[in-house]
């Protein structure tokens, strides 16, 4: 079974295009108006009494345990310390998401950062004010079939394993949408392959995870990028076989992305600088929390978003996913990399003239971790 769709205050899905976001990120200095009335929100737990209710995309329409910072800080009272009721909107993918952001349909976005690199390229004010995961982890699962064909295992040396997506003539990749994290790295482990995935390979755009798998069963694609708990989904319901560790440092140049951040409009930064304080505040609480105890709260999300998961496939879910929570800054080469792989659709600039400082506004951070008092927070 997928996992159910995580329980959520008002969760809505929408579903935009790839035409929809090339056209907003592309116009230089599209006026972006202050998002709803979040100004009400408050800064800290001794304000909560404003309230104010923010809408947070979610760059996926399946539940993600990419997302446990955010889930945390609903699930556990940490929102509601701050004075902040939380709507979900639900997106197939990056690009749709940022599409949403640009068009004031939410307040701020949990996304890789990929789209906002391109965008802020095209002349977009964006800003990145906090990681909710250091790094991108995932895994590059193949199906049955596939592994056969090729004669690739799990435990197969890891050189073969890389090369097995070159031993086939038009391997089919799914993707969840085009310049989304899965066709990032899709791409990435192609190349490493010696495919070119612009010419030597099929490319599937699928919409979400569980697509993927049924896909996968379908034999309608070969392999696909999955972040947790989708490859581990497709071990268990299509004994899909685990190909590529993105976060072990299998995909020549993937280890290195920035994973989820938390973004919005850079006018938000000033007209609603009170309430994206609250909602990093008890973010960062809730990252420190899982830092500190992941049993527990391993064992509340289980509960509270991930039920639906069989007990095997979390445990393994959870247990891989731990390194990539490390600290809520977000470091300039995180988002460097991501230009070096070429995964940015860049135009006037590249990874080496970016204005990182311009994007990156760790200020919210900083003040929350103080709030907090997280001494040994690393930055």
């Amino acid at each position: 079974m997928t996992p159910s769709q995580p329980p959520t205050h008002g969760a809505t899905r929408t579903t935009t295009s790839r035409r929809q976001f090339l056209k907003w990120s592309s116009i230089a200095g599209l006026a972006v108006a202050a998002g709803p009335a979040l100004a009400a929100c408050a800064a800290d737990s001794s304000d909560a009494s404003q309230g104010g209710k923010v809408k947070l995309i979610h760059a996926s329409q399946d539940p993600l345990v990419l997302w446990a910072v955010t889930y945390l800080a609903e699930d556990d009272g940490y929102y509601k310390d701050e004075g902040l009721e939380v709507e979900r909107v639900l997106l197939a993918g990056g690009p749709p998401a940022l599409t949403a952001l640009l068009g004031r349909n939410g307040d701020a976005n949990l996304s890789a950062p990929g789209e906002l690199l391109a965008a802020v390229d095209k002349g977009q004010d964006l800003k990145v004010l906090m990681a909710h995961t250091n790094t991108f982890p995932g895994m590059i699962v193949v199906s049955k079939k596939f592994a056969k064909r090729v004669g690739v295992t799990e435990t197969s040396p890891l050189a073969e394993r890389q090369a097995a997506l070159g031993q086939v003539s038009m391997p089919r990749m799914g993707i969840t949408a085009p310049g989304s994290i899965t066709d990032g790295v899709g791409r990435l482990a192609l190349r490493q392959a010696g495919v070119d995935p612009g010419a030597k390979a099929r490319i599937v755009p699928l919409g979400t995870a569980s697509n993927a798998i049924a896909a996968m069963a379908n034999n309608q694609i070969d392999a696909f990028f999955g972040a947790p708990p989708a490859a581990e989904i497709a071990m268990q319901q299509v004994g899909a076989i685990p190909l590529l560790v993105n976060q072990a440092g299998e995909i020549e140049g993937g280890d290195r992305f920035q994973g989820m951040t938390l973004q919005t409009r850079a006018a938000e930064t000033k007209s609603s600088a009170q309430a994206l304080q609250a909602v990093v505040n008890a973010d960062v609480k809730a990252l420190k929390a899982l830092l500190d105890d992941p049993v527990g709260v391993g064992q509340l999300l289980r509960k509270t978003r991930f039920s639906a998961l069989e007990q095997p496939v979390w445990d393994s879910t959870w247990k891989r996913i731990q390194q990539c929570w490390k600290s809520p800054y977000v470091q300039q080469d995180s988002l460097a990399a991501w230009f070096d792989a070429g995964l940015v659709d860049s135009g006037k600039v590249d990874g080496a003239n970016f204005p990182y400082d311009k994007v990156l506004d760790m200020t919210f951070v900083d003040k929350a971790v103080k709030h907090l008092g997280w001494s040994q927070v690393s930055q």
